[in-house]
């Protein structure tokens, strides 16, 4: 039996399925488009007042994760631990967030960064994701620090004599003053190191622990209470010192705290606990407090470590890879042959091999990103005066 012909209706039907069909998918693609083209301006139009972008991955907006060093005369043996530092600080930068790197130098330590980032050759290096460093010269507003310090001591000791800042080096309180210094618009949260410290696992694992935990607090540091290595609330800083005025400046036992920066941040812990987060053992990495042999093997007692604190080799200058060279016996022990090796690893790990594994990690199909200097003088900020400089001298335009 034959089967009718199609009738013109039936033509016309089937071509006003297929159009809008065609319609559908011509609007599912505007659709992509404009969601393509949105996370696109926020990218541009949304930076920090150095022009650090947030990254964003999906729906998810990551804060740039800060990093801050004080930096305070020019002596070579904690110049040399700060290149240590700041080495282990960009090849553990995170692989979804831009970086942003803080140095708060006096005028001895500004001028010392442009052998140190000449020779080094950082602006010829790339990265995976966007990477600044920001130096900045604090000399302008060192006496200013140093009478809000004072203050501070004073109120528990009365009679606390004019000399009181040789007890320490004025560099130690520089990371008390950061939030002065830092943008505070696209990032909540800033990691201050000693030069002693170095870094030895991916900073994202930190990062996590700070936003997923106590995000509001003061600030984040391990219970050994370690001022080397501590995570600072840009938004809340400014509560530190009036806090440590009226705390007390005692411990559990009644033993008096000790007038430096370290004593500032302990007594605000010790008064005022649910300010503070504690974090795990593994960022709380101090050679001074795990070395007895109870601690003992220390990849099963800390498996999961991020960082070391070297303690800068006690009162030595020298930087604390060196301290073999004196015969140290604790330095040759503990630091060089039982902590994990990671430290000896980025102590003597060359530049220019370093340069190449940040490279190697450059997402396929991209160019990478050239690390980017500001530099400027005072609480103010001034004016950057040198910006993603090609070439491998970066100071060619000092103020």
């Amino acid at each position: 039996m034959d089967r009718p012909l199609p009738t013109s209706r039936s033509y016309r039907h089937i071509r006003h399925i297929i159009i809008a069909f065609i319609l559908i998918l011509f609007v599912a693609a505007q659709l992509r488009f404009g969601s393509i083209n949105h996370q696109f301006q926020f990218i541009i139009n949304h930076p920090n007042d150095a022009g650090m972008a947030v990254s964003k991955i999906g729906d998810h907006q990551l804060s740039p994760v800060q990093v801050a060093f004080g930096l305070s005369g020019n002596h070579p043996g904690f110049l040399a631990e700060f290149e240590v530092a700041l080495k282990s600080v960009l090849l553990n930068a995170p692989l979804e967030r831009n970086i942003s790197i803080h140095i708060l130098a006096d005028q001895e330590a500004f001028a010392s960064l442009k052998g140190i980032f000449n020779r080094t050759e950082l602006s010829t290096w790339l990265t995976r994701n966007p990477t600044e460093i920001h130096v900045h010269d604090v000399t302008p507003d060192v006496p200013q620090m140093e009478r809000e310090i004072y203050d501070v001591f004073k109120a528990h000791t009365p009679n606390l004599g004019s000399d009181w800042i040789h007890l320490h080096t004025m560099g130690a309180y520089f990371r008390l003053f950061l939030e002065r210094f830092v943008s505070k618009t696209s990032a909540k949260h800033i990691l201050y190191l000693d030069t002693d410290v170095v870094i030895m696992a991916n900073l994202e694992a930190l990062w996590e622990l700070v936003e997923c935990k106590q995000l509001n607090a003061l600030f984040h540091w391990g219970k050994n209470m370690c001022s080397g290595f501590v995570v600072m609330n840009l938004q809340r800083m400014n509560k530190i010192l009036p806090l440590a005025k009226g705390s007390s400046f005692t411990d559990d036992v009644g033993t008096m705290l000790p007038f430096h920066d370290q004593g500032i941040l302990r007594a605000v812990n010790i008064s005022y606990p649910n300010e503070v987060n504690i974090l795990p053992p593994g960022w709380d990495m101090t050679v001074s407090e795990i070395w007895q042999k109870k601690n003992q093997p220390y990849d099963k007692k800390f498996p999961n470590v991020g960082m070391l604190h070297f303690n800068g080799g006690a009162r030595s200058k020298e930087a604390y890879f060196k301290l073999e060279n004196l015969e140290q016996s604790f330095s040759t022990k503990f630091i060089l042959r039982d902590t994990w090796g990671n430290g000896k690893f980025y102590a003597t790990l060359p530049w220019e091999w370093a340069r190449y594994q940040a490279k190697s990690l450059v997402r396929p199909g991209s160019k990478g990103h050239p690390i980017q200097f500001f530099f400027s003088k005072g609480m103010q900020g001034g004016q950057n005066i040198s910006v993603s400089e090609s070439g491998p001298t970066i100071f060619s335009k000092r103020m």
